[in-house]
């Protein structure tokens, strides 16, 4: 009830914001915007190109207006989609939404369902990775393969977690609400600089974080911190799918991360490393991330 309750920090205002987002900057900043809104939340996501159906998740800090390079290197080969998690970016939690693991899950799948379709690739990152391997559990027929970036096993995704807050301020309802707002704006280029492999890709994203936090753009990690990647014990069941793990090797967040516990996420893995990048393989180096994907499709 308390992280429920801490959580409705990160939905203040949420009508003005869903406003703001269908007629303001989120609307017009790139192309092939659109949005997808039910009673939980309202989605902001790009589509674009034709071929089978890949999905990605924005990464927060990164947003949507830091993945022109990837659309344009995939959208010849796969109908690409891309969608920022309620919370982050310019997707909007409404009251109902409560940043749990198998609630967000759920309005995950249902976006998938209805604007995606069945069938997708779902090409998942980081957090977002347990989201993918969930949904392709239970709802089999909404994923054909899973495309997974620097996703360890739960267990060493908790222990991620606890270093990214040493001090457990994040993970403090109610304080990590009230002080990563202020803490966001400086923390994000920390973060490329740590995690992400290409000077270039870092400078970008930097950028673009730079401009979408100008723009009002959110980064709830207190509450996924305290109410998605909580529990020791893993929260879904290991998906049929076929799924390759992508692990960029310049990732220092992720330098004492047993990288073969990526095995364990589901019944079939096939485990790949991309040299000199980092937390981001797909934005730091498309092409060879198009190469690897097209390879594991067959």
């Amino acid at each position: 009830m308390i992280k429920r309750l801490a959580a409705n920090l990160d939905k203040r205002n949420w009508q003005a914001r869903i406003q703001y987002a269908r007629r303001g900057f989120p609307a017009s900043s790139c192309k092939g915007l659109h949005f997808y809104e039910d009673d939980e939340c309202l989605i902001r996501f790009r589509a674009a190109g034709s071929g089978p159906k890949l999905v990605l998740v924005c990464d927060p800090p990164a947003t949507l207006e830091a993945y022109n390079q990837l659309f344009d290197e995939l959208k010849n080969s796969f109908t690409v989609y891309a969608f920022e998690i309620p919370g982050n970016g310019f997707s909007v939690p409404k009251p109902g939404y409560g940043f749990e693991f198998q609630p967000t899950n759920n309005v995950i799948a249902r976006f998938l369902r209805e604007r995606v379709g069945e069938g997708a690739i779902l090409a998942f990152s980081c957090g977002a990775c347990y989201a993918a391997l969930d949904i392709a559990a239970r709802y089999p027929e909404l994923c054909s393969r899973l495309v997974l970036m620097q996703a360890p096993s739960w267990q060493e995704e908790q222990r991620w977690k606890k270093g990214r807050d040493t001090t457990g301020v994040i993970g403090m309802p109610f304080v990590g609400q009230l002080l990563f707002p202020r803490m966001m704006v400086k923390r994000a280029p920390d973060w490329f600089e740590l995690c992400m492999g290409v000077p270039e890709t870092i400078a970008h994203c930097s950028s673009c974080a730079a401009v979408a936090f100008e723009h009002g753009a959110a980064f709830s990690l207190p509450s996924m911190f305290q109410s998605y990647l909580v529990g020791e014990k893993t929260p879904f069941e290991r998906p049929e799918q076929p799924a390759l793990v992508i692990w960029g090797t310049m990732d220092q967040s992720h330098a004492l991360t047993d990288k073969a516990s990526s095995r364990d996420l589901a019944k079939n893995v096939d485990l790949v490393t991309f040299e000199n990048v980092g937390h981001f393989p797909e934005l730091e180096n498309p092409q060879q991330f198009r190469r690897a994907v097209q390879k594991h499709i067959g």
